[in-house]
């Protein structure tokens, strides 16, 4: 993959997550190396990867990546396998992996 490349989606991997008040974490594909992550809600959301092996589960906060309603990133994710999201006034965010920006 080199950064050129346009975003080029895992078919099937894509999960609508019900981000709240309080963080909810969600399983994603280790060997994915990008994800995209859209807010399909009205509220600001937020959201963080991390690799659930660590033994340590971090959390989602409002000073981690955030989506505001409409929006959409791509993000990086290396060796991540799991992603934690939080919206305090609630949203819904689709994450799905895949390579490329």
């Amino acid at each position: 993959m080199t950064i050129k490349q346009p975003f080029f989606p895992h078919y099937g991997s894509n999960q609508a997550l019900a981000a709240g008040a309080a963080a909810t974490a969600a399983t994603i594909s280790h060997q994915a190396k990008q994800m995209r992550v859209v807010n399909t809600g009205a509220n600001i959301g937020y959201f963080r990867t991390y690799d659930s092996g660590g033994g340590n589960a971090p959390q989602a906060t409002a000073a981690d990546y955030p989506v505001p309603p409409g929006a959409g990133a791509i993000v990086s994710k290396i060796g991540h396998n799991a992603i934690s999201v939080l919206s305090p006034a609630g949203t819904t965010l689709q994450v799905m992996t895949g390579e490329g920006f």
